[in-house]
């Protein structure tokens, strides 16, 4: 009887050391979720972020943009405007210049 309490006892104990071996595991594989769990979350924020400041950058650069494309249109209508006006100055002479010898013929 003695040998069977010996052999209980022994038996208890070696479970116990196991059970606590395992829960010692569980509380690290649980507090190693909760990290993994914190920094998941910070990344979800820190994406978020980036994502908001990469969409206001591509609404500022495509502001550029357009302010860009008026500026060269309006440059162009410029451009275009100044050469007519010289291409029409230059007929004028011409035309000026062929009334001037009709007369004097």
């Amino acid at each position: 009887m003695e040998n069977l309490a010996n052999s209980s006892l022994i038996l208890g104990s070696i479970l116990s050391l196991i059970f606590s071996v395992i829960a010692f595991f569980v509380r690290q594989l649980h507090s190693d979720f909760k990290k993994v769990e914190q920094n998941l979350f910070e990344i979800k924020t820190s994406t978020e972020l980036i994502k908001a400041n990469m969409h206001n950058e591509n609404r500022r650069i495509f502001e550029r943009i357009n302010f860009h494309e008026k500026r060269l249109e309006q440059l162009e209508l410029y451009l275009l405007n100044s050469f007519e006006t010289e291409a029409l100055k230059k007929v004028r002479q011409r035309n000026k210049s062929k009334t001037d010898e009709k007369k004097v013929d």
